[in-house]
């Protein structure tokens, strides 16, 4: 690990911390601001920049995955993204997959948040278009607002973020260390002989991950969740390693069971399906 401590303007000081261990293939960094109560307008940003050419920009966000500046709206906003887990650059040989573990805020390219006017028409333009050019600038902290928001921010923060290294653009993969990096593993105290199975498994489906498995109202009735990030239909194959269930039936929107699944079941291309299994 190496440490490195710096004077910074607005601040105390700022200590940042560059983590290796071995056997992960990943790089680990936390900013730690000790930040001072300016009323003034002020914000931090810390840059990552990447020296990968022509790559594309993708960003996770709720339930979709979107190539940045391409498949946003022409009146989507541009000066800052928000995203859930990860944003990933990657060109046809090499890529990073970048995860911000506390603040969901970045901008692509350069600094273009700092937006300090007032409402009355003195803000910079908002930008109609973003060349991603492997630069990634995290949006931690500023007042620029004038509702909502306390005045001043005081005190030490930090932020986490980690960064994996991999050739090219893998979704599966990109996905599945943006949810072991946001939701790692809990440590419990277990009997030594206590063996955890799994209540369900997809079995060879990598671009498929359940994403939450929750109980219902009424005893032995589970509602089970499955996302895929794959570009095409993915048929999956169930199992059951905690005990099979008596019965398995696809849900609508609202969670009511209705028809059974028996064998396969088929998740839409960057799409989800929900089941209830019943014990």
């Amino acid at each position: 690990e190496l440490e490195i401590i710096s004077s910074a303007p607005g601040c105390r000081k700022v200590v940042r911390r560059v983590r290796l261990t071995e056997g992960l293939p990943w790089l680990e960094i936390s900013n730690t601001v000790d930040k001072l109560p300016l009323v003034e307008k002020d914000g931090i940003h810390f840059g990552f920049g990447f020296g990968l050419k022509e790559a594309t920009t993708r960003m996770d966000i709720p339930w979709g995955i979107v190539k940045v500046d391409r498949d946003q709206w022409s009146v989507a906003n541009r000066n800052w993204l928000t995203m859930q887990r990860w944003i990933d650059i990657s060109n046809d040989h090499a890529g990073i997959t970048w995860c911000s573990l506390d603040a969901p805020l970045a901008e692509s390219g350069s600094m273009t948040a700092n937006q300090t006017g007032t409402w009355r028409g003195e803000r910079k333009p908002w930008l109609k278009k973003l060349d991603p050019d492997g630069t990634i600038y995290s949006w931690v902290m500023n007042n620029h607002w004038f509702t909502n928001f306390p005045l001043t921010q005081d005190g030490p923060v930090t932020f986490r973020y980690r960064i994996l290294p991999h050739g090219s653009y893998d979704a599966s993969l990109a996905n599945r260390f943006g949810m072991e990096q946001s939701q790692p593993l809990i440590h419990l105290t277990a009997d030594k002989n206590a063996i955890a199975n799994p209540m369900v498994s997809v079995g060879s489906s990598p671009s498929v991950t359940v994403s939450i498995i929750k109980s219902t109202k009424e005893p032995g009735r589970v509602i089970i969740r499955f996302r895929s990030v794959s570009g095409t239909d993915e048929a999956v194959s169930l199992s059951w390693p905690a005990g099979e269930p008596k019965k398995v039936s696809m849900c609508e929107l609202e969670e009511k069971p209705g028809a059974p699944v028996t064998g396969d079941v088929t998740v839409p291309a960057g799409g989800m399906i929900t089941l209830m299994a019943e014990w």
